[in-house]
C-alpha cells in the first residue's frame, strides 16, 4: 500500500486531528493574549514592551531609510538580559525556583540576551543579519514567551508552540499596517522633516543685506 493509499485510508481520522489541533490552538492563543488580564504583574513588563515597540516601528516607518545601528541593536540584547533578572527576581519572589521549565525558559532567554550583546559589542556578525536579530520585534517577542511561562502555567507543547507563532503571525500583520499607515498618518498630520543643511550651504549663502 503506497503513502497516497494510506493517507486516503486514514484521511477521516487526519482531519479529526487537524481540527481538534485548530480549535486547542485558538483557545491557547486566546489564554495567552488574555493572560494578563489574569495576571495584572505581568502588565509590567508587557506595557512599556508594547508601547515602545508601536512606537519604534511608527518611527521606523516615518523615516524608512533609517537603519537599527549597533548601539541600538546592543541596547535591545541588554533589555533582554534585564527583563531576565526581571523574571528571576519574580521567580524568586513567588517560590518559583523550583520549576526546572521556567528555569530553563529564563536561564534561555538569559544566555541568548548575553550572547546577542556579546556579538553587537564585537560587531561579530554582519550588519545586516545582527540588526535583524537585535531589532525590537524578536527581542520583544521573546521577552513577551518568557513572561507568559513564567506568570502563568500554561504548559510548553505543540498546541502552545503553534499559539506562539500564531501571535507572532498577527505581530508582523500589524507592524506591516504601522509600517504603511506612518507615513499616511505624516502626511496628514506632521510636516516633512526638513532636508539636513550642510555646512557647505551655510557658508557659501549669501548674505542679505541689512
Amino acid at each position: 500500500m503506497n503513502a497516497t493509499a494510506t493517507v486516503s485510508q486514514n484521511w477521516p481520522v487526519i482531519q479529526q486531528g487537524l481540527i481538534q489541533f485548530y480549535y486547542a490552538t485558538k483557545e491557547r492563543t486566546i489564554e495567552i493574549i488574555k493572560s494578563p488580564i489574569t495576571n495584572p504583574d505581568m502588565l509590567w513588563l508587557l506595557i512599556p514592551l508594547i508601547a515602545s515597540l508601536i512606537l519604534l516601528e511608527f518611527y521606523f516607518g516615518r523615516y524608512s531609510e533609517e537603519e537599527l545601528g549597533w548601539n541600538t541593536a546592543f541596547g535591545n540584547s541588554l533589555a533582554l538580559i534585564f527583563i531576565s533578572v526581571i523574571l528571576a527576581k519574580h521567580m524568586y519572589d513567588y517560590q518559583l525556583i523550583y520549576d526546572v521549565n521556567k528555569i530553563s525558559i529564563v536561564a534561555s532567554v538569559l544566555l541568548i540576551g548575553i550572547i546577542l550583546a556579546l556579538l553587537d559589542f564585537y560587531h561579530a556578525l554582519p550588519k545586516q543579519f545582527a540588526f535583524k536579530l537585535s531589532a525590537k520585534l524578536p527581542i520583544d517577542y521573546l521577552a513577551f514567551v518568557a513572561i507568559v511561562f513564567v506568570f502563568t502555567n500554561i504548559p510548553a507543547n505543540g498546541v502552545t508552540l503553534a499559539a506562539f507563532l500564531a501571535i507572532l503571525i498577527m505581530l508582523v500583520i500589524i507592524i506591516g499596517i504601522i509600517h504603511r499607515l506612518a507615513p499616511k498618518f505624516r502626511n496628514w498630520v506632521l510636516p516633512e522633516p526638513p532636508e539636513p543643511t550642510k555646512e557647505s550651504d551655510l557658508i557659501n549663502k549669501p548674505q542679505s543685506p541689512i
